[in-house]
Parts: C-alpha cells; sequence; structure tokens
C-alpha cells in the first residue's frame, strides 16, 4: 500500500508486535503443514511472515531486504522452491549466518524478552546492562537521547547520530552465542548528560513485555490483551 501511495514503506513495530502473542497454544509453527494451522491459521499462513521479514530488516537493513528478495523471485521464477532454498538463498545473498534467524521464526513460537535491567555511570562513561529473558536472540540497538547542551558528544564506531542529541547503537546479535543472559553495552560518548535510553526504538524485534525496555523506567497504561493482527506498539 505504501508503494502504491508512492511512499516509502515503514516497517517498525511490525516486528515487536508479533512478541505480544507469541507462544500461543493455538499458533501453529510456520513450518507445520497448513492442516494442522489450528485456530490461528489466518496468522500461521498469512500474518507471521511480514513479521519475520520485519526483524530482518531490523538485522540488516529493508534496503537488503528488499535486494535480497528481488533477487530470490527472479532466481527462483517458475520453479517450485522449498522453505530450505528459501532460507538458503537469503542467507547466501544478505551474506549472513541466519540459520538461528530461521530456526526460531519458522520452526518455533519463542519471541524476544529484552529488558534494560540498569545503568550505571562513572567518569564520562556509562554502562547498560541489558537482560534477555527471551528464547530468542536479538540484537541490541539503544536509541540514546543527550542533553540538548553540555560537552561535545563524541561518536562511537557503532553509533550513528540521528541528530545533535540523539544516537543508536548497536550491539549484533553474536553478543547472546555466549549463552548469556545479560550483556553489558559500554556508551563511551564523553561527558554529556545521557536523558533517556530506549531498547529496541524501532520496535522491530518481538518483546513480550516493552514496559521494561526505556530508562528511567516511565509508568505505561495497561493495554488490552492483543490478538494476532493487534495495532503496531507506538515506536520511538
Amino acid at each position: 500500500s505504501a508503494d502504491r501511495r508512492h511512499q516509502p514503506a515503514n516497517l517498525d513495530g511490525l516486528g515487536q508486535s508479533y512478541g505480544r502473542i507469541s507462544g500461543d497454544e493455538r499458533e501453529a509453527p510456520l513450518m507445520w503443514d497448513a492442516n494442522y494451522g489450528g485456530p490461528n491459521y489466518s496468522f500461521q499462513a498469512y500474518g507471521k511472515s511480514p513479521l519475520m521479514l520485519s526483524m530482518l530488516g531490523g538485522i540488516v537493513g529493508d534496503t537488503a531486504v528488499w535486494r535480497a528478495q528481488s533477487e530470490y523471485a527472479k532466481a527462483w521464477r517458475f520453479k517450485h522452491p522449498s522453505p530450505w532454498d528459501y532460507a538458503f538463498f537469503m542467507s547466501s545473498a544478505l551474506k549472513r549466518d541466519l540459520g538461528w534467524f530461521w530456526y526460531y521464526w519458522l520452526f518455533t513460537t519463542e519471541s524476544v524478552d529484552g529488558a534494560i535491567s540498569g545503568v550505571e555511570s562513572a567518569r564520562g562513561k556509562t554502562t547498560v546492562t541489558v537482560r534477555q529473558d527471551g528464547q530468542m536472540p536479538s540484537p541490541v540497538v539503544l536509541k540514546v537521547q543527550f542533553a540538548p547542551t553540555g560537552a561535545k558528544i563524541r561518536v562511537l564506531p557503532n553509533a550513528v547520530m540521528t541528530d545533535s542529541a540523539t544516537a543508536i547503537v548497536t550491539y549484533p546479535v553474536d553478543v547472546w552465542f555466549g549463552g548469556s543472559r545479560t550483556f553489558q553495552a559500554p556508551l563511551d560518548f564523553g561527558a554529556r548528560k545521557i536523558e533517556k535510553i530506549t531498547l529496541d526504538p524501532a520496535c522491530r524485534f518481538p518483546d513480550r513485555d516493552v514496559t521494561d525496555n526505556k530508562w528511567p523506567r516511565e509508568a505505561m497504561a495497561a493495554t488490552p490483551a492483543a490478538l494476532p493482527f493487534a495495532r503496531r506498539p507506538r515506536c520511538e
């Protein structure tokens, strides 16, 4: 629909919305035969794949996913690809080992459950402790918002400044592959005061509980039980 309106597609919020309903016993994994889709067959067959691709875009970039999808369509036109062909082709086109990604999205109904569990600052350096209680790993993406004035911000190699007082810092999904449930994210931007930190600001990763994704904590109103096609969560 965005293409029809001549507007750039916005996939933010899609991936995170799955976290609210993942693990529902009525949902069958994507790789199950459609005959065993159960009461959530429509979501399994049509609704879940866009959420999966939203998260993939959050890992490798939307442009890279669109390019790989286009290459896949051209390579397999008039043929009969299997799910394995798709997974192998996309991993190759994106030049990533995505075996973990396909496993969780295609064979399970697991989710991410990340949280900012602590923030400590000393001598101009800040350490953010991120906790992962879900089974599906995801990159650690932090939106760091600074005070509007103060010392010059020292830009980190893994950070992108979106404006003069906001940085997006990314640590790869590999930080979880050693088995630890916590990750200490070092932020050495200098002496400028940090006012707010948000985990997964684009809402790309299926987080079961987003109320613990911000520091300092914010009071959040209770939300009704989510449905497979629930509205997108509000993203930063």
